[in-house]
């Protein structure tokens, strides 16, 4: 079992924006920028080509509405959708997710530089404090409203 299938199985904390019979979006714990979301099929696997077309539609569909909903609830002006698909292609947790990265005008350089980190360092991933636990919540909470 993965960290994504612990979470999905509501052993381990998350902060959900959405869930579905089809796939879950929450908040990452090691954020590129305020409001950064995964989106994970429920269905365990490592690579988008072992999901069906219907259900890889369907996150691509939650990716862009969650995109859609960081832009009305936190003012984000574009977003990064980031898929790391398989291990050659730096993907630390072996389970489908897309990373859905909120961006914010005047946010390049600190953000371009917190990708290249976040792409090379994946294996140093934290746990939240639980400030930074309260703060995700708070997010995904805006962020889920804009949802619905």
């Amino acid at each position: 079992m993965t960290i994504f299938d612990h979470l999905i199985a509501g052993a381990l904390p998350a902060s959900f924006v959405h869930q579905d019979e089809r796939c879950v979006a929450f908040m990452d714990i090691s954020p590129i920028t305020p409001g950064h979301v995964l989106v994970v099929p429920r269905q365990s696997v490592a690579t988008l080509d072992a999901l069906d077309a219907e259900a890889r539609a369907h996150l691509w569909e939650v990716a862009r509405k969650v995109g859609v909903a960081q832009r009305q609830a936190l003012g984000s002006v574009a977003q990064h959708l980031l898929v790391n698909d398989g291990p050659g292609a730096s993907q630390s947790v072996p389970h489908v997710h897309i990373h859905v990265i909120p961006r914010y005008g005047g946010d390049t350089l600190r953000t371009v530089t917190r990708l290249i980190a976040h792409v090379s360092m994946l294996a140093t991933r934290r746990r939240p404090r639980e400030k930074g636990r309260e703060q995700l919540q708070a997010l995904a909470q805006r962020i889920a409203t804009a949802m619905a």
